[in-house]
């Protein structure tokens, strides 16, 4: 089981194995998901264990944004409303209408089947829905609006942080890699607002930050991301003045040393979007 309990109230997976970060806050009377995972079948077992250890019912799961190895296990928690910013609920329609078809995911995945078998036969069976509570700002959730969900943007328009107030802690979803190079090719990506975003997390002063990717962090790995992320911000630019190439700019070891690891996956289309923005 990869869900663990991090403190009384929050129950968070941060190891990879099924996808992007997710967890879960207790409340007095229900259960609220953040995030899905990616693989369903792993996911059911993530509400069964939910549900045998808080006694509590699974009413609502949060989205923090629109991809799916954050989205695809969503249909475990079946009967739940799904909770989503507008802009998220919006990008979701339109995968429906074309990268989410089952045949083209089925497509997709088929690259994989040997690599991850779990993920591949998850694919055969999956079912995606809108979500059906939709803000545009901000909402509240709770008897007592214990948690705030706030549409923040950056890494992608509908990217949104879930805090839990009570537990002084911070869903931030794929806001922060810790460790990572961070995926930032979504067409909707904003570096801008990215940092901005960052920057907005940092001055809430929450004690415990659940990233989308990487373990668990604080206020100084935050603070660490922000600095990265303006950095890279920079080079960009000037790369671009100096009329350097993706490739150049990889070669010339132009990344902040500590957001190097994961590169290989992530460093180039996120790279092709931003020298895009930029230019």
């Amino acid at each position: 089981m990869a869900l663990r309990k991090l403190i009384d109230g929050i129950f968070v997976s941060d190891d990879g194995t099924n996808g992007g970060n997710h967890g879960a806050i207790v409340l007095d009377d229900e259960v609220v998901i953040i995030d899905a995972g990616m693989i369903h079948t792993k996911s059911a077992e993530t509400k069964k264990f939910l549900e045998t250890e808080t006694g509590l019912p699974i009413l609502k799961l949060i989205f923090t944004h629109s991809h799916g190895d954050h989205v695809f296990g969503a249909q475990a928690f079946q009967p739940v409303n799904l909770v989503a910013s507008e802009p998220m609920h919006n990008r979701c329609k339109e995968n429906l209408q074309n990268e989410w078809k089952l045949e083209t995911l089925k497509k997709k995945y088929s690259e994989m089947k040997d690599e991850r078998p779990e993920l591949w036969a998850a694919v055969q069976t999956l079912s995606i829905k809108l979500p059906d509570i939709v803000f545009e700002d901000q909402i509240t959730i709770g008897n007592n609006s214990e948690v705030t969900v706030k549409l923040l943007g950056g890494h992608t328009s509908g990217s949104s942080i879930v805090i839990s107030h009570p537990h002084n802690v911070v869903f931030v979803g794929d806001l922060i890699f810790n460790g990572l190079f961070p995926y930032g090719g979504d067409p909707s990506c904003d570096p801008d607002r990215w940092i901005i975003a960052l920057e907005e997390i940092h001055a809430l002063e929450h004690e415990i930050i659940i990233p989308g990717h990487g373990p668990v962090c604080g206020q100084n790995e935050l603070a660490g991301y922000v600095d990265a992320l303006s950095e890279l911000r920079e080079n960009v630019k000037e790369a671009i003045q100096t009329g350097l190439s993706v490739e150049s700019f990889m070669a010339r070891e132009m990344i902040p040393p500590s957001i190097t690891a994961g590169l290989e996956r992530f460093g180039e289309v996120t790279l092709n979007h931003w020298f895009s923005f930029y230019g």
